[in-house]
Order: C-alpha cells, then structure tokens, then sequence
C-alpha cells in the first residue's frame, strides 16, 4: 500500500511539476546547417520563421505571407543583404534576415505569437551588440530579459560583423511560458535570421504522460507479485 501511494504521489508531482514550474533558463549556442550557409533550430518540434518569403517593412501582421502566422507591430524590416550605415547580414547569410529596428536607429519589434505559450526561442543572431535586447512577455506581462552581453557574457558583444563569437544561433532553452516576444536595439541594429519558438506541453499531453507511466508501474507491480 504504502509503495502503491508513493509511486502516486511521484507521478502528481512529475505531471504538476512539469506543467506549471519552468525550469532554470539555460543559453547555449549551435543549430543545424541550411543551404544559405548559417544555422537553423535543430531543436525537435520548433516552428521557424526563415523570412524567406517577404522583403520589406513587416511593423505589421503579415499572416499568409510568412512562414508563421504571428503578428508584428513596431519597427523592422526584412532585408537581403547589407546596407551601409544601416545594417549588415548576419555573416555568411545569403537569405533574407531581419533588421530591428529599421528606418529608424532606435526601436523595436514585436511578435505576437497567438494562442499557446511557449518555452523556447532560438535565433540565428548577426553583429551581437550590447544595445541589442531580447525581451519576453505573457499576455503582456515581462518575465524575462536578455542584452547581447547577458547572452555573450563574459566574451563581448562588440557588433564584430564577421567574427564566429558575435555570428552564431543562439538557443534560449527552458524560459518562463511567454507568448509573445520584443526586439528592442538603440543603434542601428539588431540582425537575426531563423527565428524558432517551440511550445509549451499542454497540460493535458503531461497528464496522458503521467497516466502512461502510472500504468507502468501497475504493470511492473503485478508482475513481482
């Protein structure tokens, strides 16, 4: 009885911890090689926005015209290849990548990503600056922010165009449930390409889990009896 109730209770806390308790944030860095010569999510199950299908001023929702159907508002564009003074392509891209913000030298750029909540963002991230600044929302409250130093710390975030420690994909892994993230840079610019965001389980894919493995155990349990 007793090992019957503790295999419960170990199966509660796993669903309901799972669920409702993010785990400690952790910054790595690396994805998959694409043809355009730069990295991509290799995280399973990661929805990705290439920017490949549009080029332009994107302050706007461009549902049905991007890869992903989330809205943006503020100031960005989607450009292929650099621009003098302005911005400058994540090195070795050869697609089209997003600048933030853009025709202004002060700004940002937010993605609505719409119903769900989300656990994981990864970007390839060109020029790292120290002005450039990731910042996360749910149903707009803040719960998390990062500048190009926290992300590079303790290297630099010099903005060096072509060097592999400023040019890389960087992976935020375990964040708080967010839905919706900003882009913020106060100097020209903030470059990325590849924008991935993976969601969160539903609670409900956790509970089906957690009944699995309680099954287990039964089974387990009548087998040494």
């Amino acid at each position: 009885m007793k090992k019957t109730l503790l295999a419960g209770l170990a199966v509660g806390i796993m669903v309901f911890g799972v669920a409702g308790v993010s785990s400690a944030t952790s910054i790595t860095y690396g994805g998959t090689p694409t043809i355009d010569g730069i990295e991509t999510s290799s995280i399973a199950g990661a929805q990705v926005e290439t920017f490949n299908i549009v080029l332009g001023q994107i302050g706007v929702s461009l549902a049905g015209t991007m890869d992903q159907s989330w809205a943006w508002t503020g100031s960005g564009t989607v450009e292929a290849g650099s621009i003098s003074g302005e911005s400058a392509a994540p090195a070795g891209d050869i697609s089209n990548f997003l600048s933030v913000p853009n025709p202004a030298s002060s700004g940002s750029l937010t993605a609505d990503l719409g119903a769900g909540l989300y656990d994981y963002l990864g970007l390839f991230w060109g020029s790292v600056d120290a002005y450039n600044t990731i910042t996360f929302f749910n149903n707009g409250t803040q719960t998390q922010s990062y500048t190009g130093q926290d992300v590079l710390n303790p290297n630099s975030a010099n903005g060096n165009q072509t060097a592999p420690s400023t040019n890389l994909y960087v992976n935020f892994l375990g964040l708080d449930p967010f839905n919706s993230f900003t882009m913020t840079s106060t100097k020209f610019a903030f470059e990325v390409d590849n924008v991935a965001v993976k969601p969160v389980p539903e609670p409900a894919t956790m509970l089906l889990l957690g009944t699995g493995l309680a099954g287990l155990a039964g089974v387990r349990r009548k087998k040494k009896a």
